[in-house]
């Protein structure tokens, strides 16, 4: 072999070996990024991948679960930072989950609870805070009866945050029974009469574990041609925490 194409063989080979080593060095390759899977969680902010790489948390990673997804990068020094899950197509915890009325809605002569056309959400499965803000206004004598629409296996607690079905005027005492069910028990809201609006602010803890629609369900506690109505500006807020 000519002493010239010896050494260019040589150079080839150590331009080669120099590739290789820049392909696993991350002061050579500079910063990356990839996707990995949670083995373990630390306490120090840290969690460990299932291939053994120890990431450091970004602040918004929050609550982290063993299997979860991740997108991490990596610097050109070589340390690991995780920015936080990959969606699933649900609801992210942390994720808000909201919903507007943006017109009254009027019921009357009927107790039979129903589904309110606009307070109404697609859920994953979690658990979530739930927080609502009601306007209405009805007869006295027929009042708001509240209650919640859920995917089946939904389990939780709930307040409603609102005077009781026997208030007189607007200082009336609000009621302090809460209710260790979501889907099942309805509660009366009092009213003072037609156009005088009243305000309830249910707020409580869902637990859903089949996704599906989670509605805010009224109707009248008592029937009576007079109206019960919830009024536009009402919202429904379903933010998951777990």
């Amino acid at each position: 072999m000519r002493p010239e194409t010896l050494a260019l063989d040589l150079v080839d080979a150590v331009r080669q070996q120099a590739v290789n080593a820049s392909v696993s060095t991350p002061a050579v390759r500079g910063a990356d990024w990839r996707m990995a899977t949670v083995a373990t969680i630390a306490a120090d902010g840290t969690v460990t991948t299932s291939d053994g790489i120890p990431v450091r948390r970004m602040e918004t990673y929050v609550s982290p679960i063993v299997g979860d997804l991740i997108y991490i990068t990596q610097s050109g020094a070589g340390d690991w930072l995780a920015w936080g899950r990959s969606s699933t197509g649900g609801v992210a915890i942390g994720e808000t989950v909201p919903a507007r009325k943006p017109i009254s809605t009027s019921r009357a002569s009927t107790t039979t609870l129903a589904a309110d056309p606009h307070l109404t959400v697609t859920a994953s499965p979690g658990t979530y805070k739930l927080d609502a803000f009601l306007m209405y206004d009805a007869d006295a004598a027929a009042d708001l009866k509240l209650g919640w629409i859920a995917p089946a296996g939904t389990t939780g607690a709930w307040w409603p945050g609102a005077a009781d079905s026997g208030m007189a005027g607007l200082a009336a005492s609000p009621r302090w029974g809460a209710v260790t069910d979501v889907g099942t028990t309805t509660l009366p809201l009092g009213a003072i009469g037609a156009g005088t609006i009243v305000a309830a602010r249910p707020v409580g803890t869902v637990v859903i574990t089949t996704a599906g629609t989670f509605a805010l369900a009224w109707a009248q506690q008592a029937s009576s041609a007079t109206p019960t109505v919830l009024r536009g500006q009402s919202t429904l807020e379903m933010r998951r925490i777990a």
